[in-house]
């Protein structure tokens, strides 16, 4: 086709007959040439396919051959066992012929396998008596093989032992004691090996190291195998089993035996193993030896013993200089790279497993030198040395930057200026010693009681004078100039706040648990109390001002972190704002921890009426009266002393504590006496008087959330006690709608107590009630909730008693 334009453009032009003949000419030769090629190619292709279709034809042939010799192996098969007479008891004869030749072979092996111990230690006794870098341990691939066999001996004969009895076991344990000390030996003499690998391939020893990497590979090759072969003999034990299982009666019961007993089994059984052994499919070891992980092991030991050796060396006032004798470690490293590698498996990747080890353990050995408080011309060196590190990498050894790790880790900067924290810090954790050892004296002697601020709000002198300490000295990190000093104050300065409401913590518990021992042992008789359980009065008071001193601490951070979060970046700010944070939160956790203590002193003063509720003194009683008469005392005190913030909180845990209570005395198992309502006339008379009594604490404005909410569980609780029986279950469904956390025990409780309901019925309601609990949109309900969990979460309902 390209021709035609061409000759088109030729006819266009002005030619002389002479001319149209050459270009005849050309024509024909270039058709010639085109044709000649086309011939050529023709013909290659043509071979190709003949080729192809005589291959075929022979493969066709070789397949329908084989398939006549399978057919004639078959049929004579057949024929084989319908001439022979007796074919079982002649197949049978060769089992047993086969079983006489290998015990035939065992009691060979065994009877020699003494000569072959004693060879084997002489040979371990040579080698460990000799240096293997001059030497060249010459046995070492002698005693491998030999310990080989013997291993693979023992172990085949273990797992015929174990499917046999207790004398063959003894005798096998007997045949076999001295190959564990051997194994023993061999894993010397290999360890001391891998320890001196460098120096090994450094002397010249090439050959050494190569049979001792042989070692290794093979003994991950055989691991690999049997672990394999295992594998597939635990499929094939647990297939059979199940089949076995599906062959069975369809019993329940013996199903779920079968069941458990499977899963105690450990497969391969000594059965299965034993099977194989005999097939021939089990020759060698019958578990894994693990000696890859043994080099690998053993060669981060010594590298870490290197380590140890290099800190014995320099100590005392030469520790730091180490920092200028450490280029051997680039010397292991060059080795490990371009020689040592050469010699072993290249998926080990042992270069980068060697510069791992070193890595990790220079690392710490630098991290030591930083931790050692350094003046700043050492941590100086201390960078420059990492730099170096980093340089080196790259420069020998092929390191892309972004791959390299800092020799120090990312606190190398925070070290540069630790000089300038440790002083400061030092000083700020003695000082906050000093004062929490003083504070905590009269916490726990309360010889005096808590000062009172102009407010009326006890106090005590300790969080005040803390914060005072720690201005001093922020505001001479701040002066500084370095915000990284600036954020390293603030930061320890929070961690000794942590530990301090840590101690304050324990210390309130420990109170707590020590006045309710005291007054547990004064009921029972006030004359004559231990003197170790004696206790100092005043708890309650101090409660109150550890509280109040939580809030003032909390009102002190958020104005330092305000302050100072606006002297720096926005970056260090966020550092500063995430670690006041945290003393905030620790704050609260102390708060939260008086609040339970003054719950728990309140609430044990009121056991007695409590105790009463729902029994027969109830009815005609006036037990809430009682309990809500020593509330509003309690309450009126501690509301004039304690902080607004926190009363408003703790004002909540006194009401969820009431009815927490309250609902607790189903426990005591009382039955309801739903006679003339009476049950339900009590109940309300006696949630009028905790209105009126809570209603006096809390504020118009805060009565829906502190109050109310709290109220409407009890009005459910009434519901549920009350109400007929045909609407229980839709009062247990709209109940989970707004406190989707409301446990089962609650509504087991009140069923357990109502005398209209009998057994059959409460073991259908509560069926019901469960399906409730367990309902999808119940269980989001309650992940999704933004209010606080209610009191009802805590009931927990002892069916038992």
């Amino acid at each position: 086709m390209s021709s035609i334009p061409k000759i088109s453009d030729l006819i266009k032009t002005d030619l002389s007959l002479e001319r149209i003949r050459d270009i005849k000419e050309q024509f024909l030769k270039q058709k010639s040439t085109i044709e000649y090629q086309l011939n050529k190619e023709s013909e290659k292709y043509y071979g190709n396919v003949q080729e192809s279709l005589n291959l075929l034809n022979t493969s066709q042939k070789s397949v329908n051959a084989i398939k006549e010799r399978l057919n004639d192996v078959d049929k004579l098969s057949k024929e084989s066992k319908s001439s022979i007479d007796r074919y079982d008891v002649i197949f049978d004869a060769t089992k047993l012929y086969d079983t006489i030749n290998t015990t035939s072979a065992i009691y060979d092996k065994i009877m020699n396998f003494t000569n072959l111990v004693d060879k084997m230690d002489q040979m371990l006794e040579q080698e460990l008596s000799m240096d293997a870098i001059e030497s060249g341990c010459p046995y070492l691939l002698d005693i491998h093989y030999s310990l080989t066999i013997a291993r693979d001996f023992q172990d085949r004969m273990n797992v015929m032992a174990q499917v046999s009895t207790d004398d063959v076991q003894r005798i096998v344990q007997k045949v076999f004691n001295k190959v564990s000390g051997l194994v023993t030996k061999f894993d010397q003499l290999l360890e001391s090996l891998i320890y001196d690998l460098v120096e090994i391939v450094r002397s010249g020893q090439i050959s050494l190291a190569i049979r001792l990497f042989k070692i290794i590979d093979l003994e991950e090759r055989e691991d690999l195998r049997i672990t394999a072969i295992r594998n597939i003999i635990k499929k094939k034990e647990i297939q059979a089993e199940k089949s076995s299982i599906r062959k069975l009666p369809n019993n329940k019961n013996a199903a779920r035996l079968l069941e458990d007993e499977h899963s105690i089994v450990e497969y391969p059984t000594p059965n299965g193993l034993y099977n194989e052994i005999l097939s021939g499919t089990i020759a060698s070891r019958t578990l894994p030896r693990g000696y890859r992980n043994f080099f690998f092991n053993k060669l981060q030991q010594s590298i870490a013993d290197m380590f140890i050796e290099v800190r014995k060396e320099y100590k005392d006032e030469k520790t730091f200089e180490v920092l200028n004798n450490l280029d051997w470690v680039f010397n292991e490293l060059l080795m490990f790279k371009e020689h040592i590698s050469l010699y072993c498996s290249k998926h080990w990747n042992i270069f980068d497993k060697a510069y791992e080890y070193y890595y990790n353990e220079m690392h710490i050995l630098v991290n030591e030198l930083v931790e050692s408080e350094p003046e700043t011309i050492i941590i100086l060196d201390i960078l420059d040395f990492d730099k170096s590190f980093q340089q080196t990498l790259i420069k020998d050894f092929g390191f892309k930057k972004k791959d390299i790790k800092s020799i120090i880790g990312p606190e190398q900067k925070e070290k540069l200026f630790k000089d300038y924290l440790n002083l400061i810090v030092e000083k700020m954790t003695e000082w906050i010693s000093n004062l929490e050892k003083a504070e905590f004296v009269v916490f726990l002697e309360r010889a005096t009681p808590p000062h009172i601020d102009p407010e009326g709000l006890l106090f005590l002198d300790g969080t005040k004078t803390c914060f005072q300490m720690f201005t001093q000295q922020v505001e001479v990190a701040s002066g500084s100039g370095q915000a990284k000093i600036l954020v390293g104050v603030i930061e320890k300065f929070t961690n000794l706040l942590l530990i301090r409401q840590k101690h304050w913590i324990a210390n309130i518990n420990s109170e707590v648990k020590r006045l309710l021992r005291y007054n547990e042992l004064y009921d029972i008789d006030p004359q004559n109390i231990p003197e170790e359980d004696q206790c100092p009065g005043g708890l309650l008071e101090y409660l109150i001002a550890v509280s109040n001193d939580q809030m003032r601490a909390a009102d002190y951070t958020m104005a330092l972190s305000t302050k100072y979060g606006n002297l720096v970046s926005k970056v260090y700010e966020k550092e500063i704002s995430i670690h006041m944070n945290r003393s905030l939160d620790g704050f609260a956790e102390v708060v939260k921890c008086t609040s339970n203590g003054l719950l728990s002193i309140i609430f044990d003063d009121l056991k007695g009426p409590y105790h009463e509720i729902f029994s027969k003194s109830w009815y005609t009683g006036s037990q809430v009266q009682q309990i809500s008469d020593t509330l509003n005392e309690y309450l009126v005190d501690i509301k004039a002393q304690m902080s607004p913030v926190v009363f408003s909180v703790f004002i909540g845990n006194i009401i969820d504590e009431s009815f927490l209570q309250f609902i607790n005395a189903l426990n005591e198992h009382h039955s309801f006496k739903s006679k003339n309502n009476k049950f339900l006339g009590c109940m309300k008379r006696d949630f009028e008087i905790f209105f009126e009594l809570f209603a006096k604490f809390v504020p118009e404005e805060n009565k829906q959330e502190i109050i109310d909410v709290r109220f409407k569980v009890m009005e459910y609780f009434i519901d549920l006690s009350c109400g007929p029986l045909d609407e229980i279950m839709d009062t247990w469904a709209n109940l989970l709608v707004e406190y989707p956390e409301t446990p089962i025990d609650f509504l087991t409780g009140i069923l357990t107590c109502r005398k209209d309901v009998d057994s059959s019925d409460r073991k259908h309601m509560l069926k019901d009630g469960i399906i409730n609990i367990n309902d999808p949109e119940r269980v989001k309900r309650l992940n999704n909730k933004v209010t606080e969990i209610s009191f009802i979460s805590r009931f927990v309902f002892n069916s038992s008693k």
